[in-house]
C-alpha cells in the first residue's frame, strides 16, 4: 500500500471533482495575478501622472506592459466561461466536444500566464526608463 492509500478505491467521480477544484484554484489566480498587476499598474500610472507627465516614450513603454496585463485579464476570464462550457457539454454527453472545449480552455489559461509573464518582462523594462538613475 502506498502513502496515498488506495487509489483504485478512488472513484471517477471523485478524480473529476479533484480536477474541476484544481482548475477553479488555478483559474482564480491567473484572474487575481493578471487583475492585480492591472490596477497595481493603473495606480502607478496615475501616481507618475500626478507628480508631472511622463516622456511620451516612457508612457509608451509603460501602457504596453499594462496591456499584456489587461488581455491577461481577458484570457482567465475566457478560461472560466470555457470551463462553464466545457461542463455543459460534458453533462450531455458531447465527448468529442468536451475534450476539444478543454483545450481550448488550457489554451486560455497558458495564454494567462503567457501575458502576465510578457507584462511583467515589459514592466521592469519600463521601470527602468521611469525610475531616474
Amino acid at each position: 500500500m502506498s502513502i496515498w492509500g488506495d487509489v483504485g478505491t478512488v472513484s471517477r467521480l471523485e478524480k473529476y471533482k479533484t480536477i474541476v477544484n484544481n482548475g477553479q484554484s488555478t483559474l482564480k489566480a491567473l484572474l487575481t495575478m493578471n487583475g492585480g498587476a492591472t490596477i497595481a499598474f493603473l495606480t502607478f500610472i496615475g501616481h507618475l501622472l500626478e507628480k508631472g507627465t511622463p516622456q511620451p516614450a516612457n508612457m509608451h513603454a509603460l501602457l504596453g506592459a499594462l496591456q499584456y496585463f489587461i488581455t491577461g485579464t481577458f484570457f482567465a476570464v475566457l478560461a472560466y466561461g470555457l470551463i462553464f462550457l466545457t461542463n455543459c457539454f460534458s453533462y450531455v454527453g458531447w465527448n468529442r466536444t468536451t475534450n476539444a472545449m478543454f483545450g481550448i480552455t488550457i489554451v486560455a489559461s497558458f495564454a494567462s500566464i503567457g501575458c502576465f509573464l510578457y507584462g511583467s518582462l515589459r514592466a521592469v523594462a519600463a521601470f527602468g526608463l521611469v525610475i531616474p538613475q
